[in-house]
């Protein structure tokens, strides 16, 4: 009779109900996870690699921003130096690291460069690193020790022409922008220089201060501190035109001579093949904390900049940069030791 088929429409019916509600749960957790994906990073402790020693330019800035951008994203940033190679220790370990955004690195922007100076970098730095955003920029200084007989620029360019082999002149690392702008002074302005490359900017200051190098060629940003306890001076601002970080500082054009803009900047980069929504979270962080008072006001006492950029402009930075100093890393056969 018509019993049994009542009782089939009604199975046929909780079939399709149940089969709709089993669809609807695999929905609702596809799209948890892919939910839970973007929302959880980070869910431990972030490495932040410096490439250089602590104390210097590159480490200063990333004190800046570090307590920030850790309430920025709920977790800890471990903040790990990894000196050596003119950084490129630290940048290649960040190149080859796990692409989940768990490890990431500040370098300048100036990094397009060094595979113009080494044929072993280990890693390339616009095909392995995903660019998160430009830090910020400092202005590049010539300093020399406060008691020096070196009063100006023209003293020292006096001093070069002076001496067989010129004036020794330290810097972070070979290929760094401290590097390439006393060279690129001497160069075009003809006075002999021998440059003399370190582990980051501190020990160079180290031992301008302690006398065994003339002069020191490097950002304001890793020498503030000592420029304003007056244990070294700048002679120079390597910029077209003066800083209001530092009006009374000169440029080359004040001498007469031709200049080249110096400034140093950074960014944070990840491995390339860390996930968009990882790189765009890191990159909304990085860019709340660029926009913090207080950071920016800290920047300014360590004579930085903020430089807010989007991801592709961040990128594009790095490119130009490679494009102002390839002909001259060319012209003067630079290579990384």
């Amino acid at each position: 009779g018509p019993m049994p088929h009542r009782l089939k429409g009604r199975t046929m019916k909780e079939t399709n109900r149940r089969s709709l509600l089993k669809l609807a749960v695999a929905a609702a957790l596809a799209l948890g996870f892919a939910c839970a994906h973007a929302q959880v990073f980070p869910t431990r402790p972030i490495t932040l690699v410096v490439p250089y020693t602590p104390g210097g330019t590159t480490d200063n800035i990333v004190r800046v921003i570090q307590a920030k951008l850790q309430e920025q994203l709920g977790q800890p940033i471990v903040v790990d130096n990894r000196p050596g190679a003119s950084g490129n220790v630290g940048n290649r370990f960040v190149a080859r690291a796990t692409p989940d955004g768990y490890t990431i690195g500040i370098m300048p922007t100036t990094v397009g460069t060094f595979p113009l100076m080494s044929q072993s970098l280990g890693y390339d730095p616009m095909a392995d690193l995903a660019y998160i955003g430009t830090v910020a920029e400092t202005p590049s200084i010539l300093l020399v020790r406060k008691d020096s007989p070196v009063k100006t620029m023209q003293d020292l360019v006096n001093l070069a022409r002076s001496r067989p082999g010129g004036i020794n002149v330290g810097s972070g690392g070979v290929g760094g922008a401290g590097h390439l702008v006393i060279l690129t002074l001497g160069k075009l302005n003809n006075f002999p220089v021998t440059h003399v490359p370190y582990k980051g900017t501190a020990p160079a200051v180290t031992d301008v201060i302690g006398g065994n190098i003339d002069a020191a060629s490097m950002a304001i940003g890793g020498v503030k501190g000592q420029v304003d306890s007056g244990v070294v001076r700048p002679i120079l601002m390597a910029a077209n035109t003066r800083s209001r970080l530092l009006p009374d500082v000169p440029v080359m054009k004040d001498f007469g001579m031709k200049s080249v803009n110096g400034g140093v900047a950074y960014a944070l980069a990840a491995p390339a093949k860390t996930p968009r929504d990882v790189v765009e979270k890191l990159h909304n962080a990085l860019d709340k904390v660029l926009q913090d008072r207080e950071v920016v006001e800290k920047m300014r006492a360590i004579s930085f900049v903020p430089m807010r950029n989007s991801i592709a402009d961040s990128r594009k930075e790095i490119e130009e940069q490679t494009a102002t100093w390839a002909p001259i890393i060319k012209e003067l056969g630079l290579k990384l030791e």
